[in-house]
């Protein structure tokens, strides 16, 4: 099974987080409440695709360096897939999220970090994303059902290692 690369972007103003319905046909987090990201293209560098896919998903400039990226998460789906996703963690921003075919406030965009809507998430984003929040860069395994929304095992955190 080849591994498949994306990126994420989980964008912060002051202390909420930009968060989007994903549509449900989308092969990463379709369905569910998430930041925007999406497939690294060919010749594209992940700095790059989290920039390109979160203009088309919300419509928002994002400023990224290799600093920003926070986590490299490895998703075992059942014998569905895996994706290698690379997280970045984005304040520096130009612009006001909006609707697209792709992505959309359910019904804001905006939402505190401290009561984050997890049941519409998938199963594992409550296990890690508090921790990209509060400043934390590692890699993760995460073992989770085919269509991500169980986990079959805790994840495993591990050094950061881009």
């Amino acid at each position: 099974m080849d591994m498949k690369q994306a990126t994420l972007a989980l964008i912060v103003r002051g202390d909420q987080l930009l968060l989007g319905l994903k549509k449900r046909t989308a092969e990463i987090g379709g369905d569910t409440l998430n930041g925007p990201g999406g497939k690294v293209d060919p010749g594209e560098t992940t700095n790059e695709c989290v920039v390109r896919e979160t203009q088309e998903e919300v419509g928002l400039a994002i400023d990224v360096t290799d600093e920003d990226l926070r986590a490299v998460i490895t998703f075992h789906n059942g014998a569905a897939s895996v994706w290698r996703v690379y997280v970045y963690l984005v304040t520096s921003f130009h612009g006001e999220p909006s609707d697209t075919d792709d992505m959309w406030a359910s019904p804001v965009w905006w939402h505190s970090k401290d009561k984050l809507p997890f049941h519409r998430m998938l199963a594992s984003d409550k296990e890690w994303i508090p921790h990209v929040l509060d400043g934390g860069r590692f890699n993760l395994q995460v073992y989770q059902n085919d269509n991500a929304s169980e986990l079959l095992q805790s994840p495993v955190f591990e050094p950061f290692a881009a």
